[in-house]
């Protein structure tokens, strides 16, 4: 399928790695024009994406990749994605971490988008990256259990305002091989008793197509999302967890 977004303008939030990598890739693939933003872009240094080093949790972070997307012309996407919140459980996290949580999952992508929503083109697409805390609570990660959701509700209220011109969509992975699943399986595998490989074996049995996702199947389905194909599709928080999460609407 022809995606047509071949010389459009994406703008990839935390795609240095992992989830978002996946995604950038995917669109370089499709032929589109891809910013990547990250704390950390020199992994990046002889691709072929834009990169600039920011953090978006911090208003220094966006006031810089508002500056370099504006200064590529208007956007056709924005892939709003993050690292993970700090893991633990609620009453032992303290106020900074709360905190940190929240810049990064909620404030930061507010502070972004209200600053670059008449950047974008018309017709345009945003896609959320959340997790499959949105609809069943992940032990020990009780900043994403409380906010995540939230983000999925900040969503569809954006959905219904910047509609038509935007379309707004969230994307609930499960359980993927990345990085930040590794360590999260190390300290289950290590507060359990047991082996990484026998921690990893166990996630994948209580998924029923029997395995992590492979980042790449993310990338492709998000690039989905934000392109002219996904045309109807706005409002919508989306699984992809290969029937990970039981419970019903």
């Amino acid at each position: 399928m022809d995606l047509g977004i071949a010389g459009k303008r994406f703008l990839v939030c935390g795609g240095s790695r992992g989830l978002g990598r996946a995604v950038a890739d995917a669109l370089l693939a499709e032929g589109a024009h891809v910013r990547v933003v990250a704390r950390d872009v020199s992994e990046l240094a002889s691709s072929d994406f834009d990169a600039t080093a920011a953090d978006l949790a911090t208003e220094a972070g966006v006031g810089a990749t508002i500056a370099a997307a504006r200064a590529d012309g208007p956007l056709d996407g924005i892939l709003v994605n993050s690292g993970g919140p700090p893991p633990g459980d609620a009453l032992a996290l303290n106020d900074e971490q709360w905190q940190a949580a929240f810049r990064l999952l909620v404030l930061g992508p507010i502070r972004l988008l209200r600053a670059l929503r008449d950047d974008l083109a018309d017709p345009s697409a945003i896609l959320f990256v959340t997790s499959s805390s949105v609809r069943q609570p992940i032990p020990a990660l009780d900043t994403s259990n409380v906010l995540r959701p939230g983000v999925a509700a900040l969503v569809k209220t954006l959905a219904l305002q910047l509609g038509p011109r935007t379309r707004v969509n969230s994307l609930a992975p499960g359980r993927f091989d990345t990085d930040r699943v590794r360590e999260l399986d190390a300290a289950r595998a290590e507060r359990a008793g047991v082996t990484l490989e026998e921690q990893r074996a166990s996630t994948a049995a209580s998924i029923p197509l029997g395995r992590y996702g492979n980042p790449a199947e993310l990338g492709r389905f998000a690039a989905f999302l934000l392109s002219p194909a996904a045309s109807y599709l706005s409002g919508a928080a989306i699984q992809l967890d290969g029937a990970f999460v039981t419970s019903v609407p």
